[in-house]
């Protein structure tokens, strides 16, 4: 019973929101990219997901996703920052921000 308990804990820890790290951060280094003209990463360093399953407007937010990352620009030093992005319900990013901190 001990192992059956451990096994589900451990596979609830592997396949849950892990898939979604990468997802937000990846679309942020894009958009801000884009914004800044220079090459952007972000690194996360604490990520939640909460769902949310609600419409907004004719889009489908299935989830939110935010948390805290490093945020360097190409030349300069890196921020500590927190971000914010929404989840179409593929878990494709359609809006994204990040607040200094």
């Amino acid at each position: 019973m001990k192992k059956l308990l451990i096994l589900s804990v451990l596979t609830y820890f592997i396949f849950s929101t892990s898939v979604f790290a990468t997802t937000s951060t990846d679309y942020l280094q894009e958009v801000y990219s884009r914004t800044c003209n220079k090459e952007v990463t972000i690194k996360s360093k604490k990520e939640f997901i909460d769902k949310y399953e609600q419409r907004l407007g004719d889009k489908f937010i299935s989830s939110i996703v935010y948390g805290e990352a490093d945020f360097k620009i190409k030349g300069a030093r890196k921020k500590r920052v927190s971000y914010v992005c929404m989840l179409e319900n593929d878990c494709t990013p359609i809006w994204g921000y990040i607040l200094p901190r």
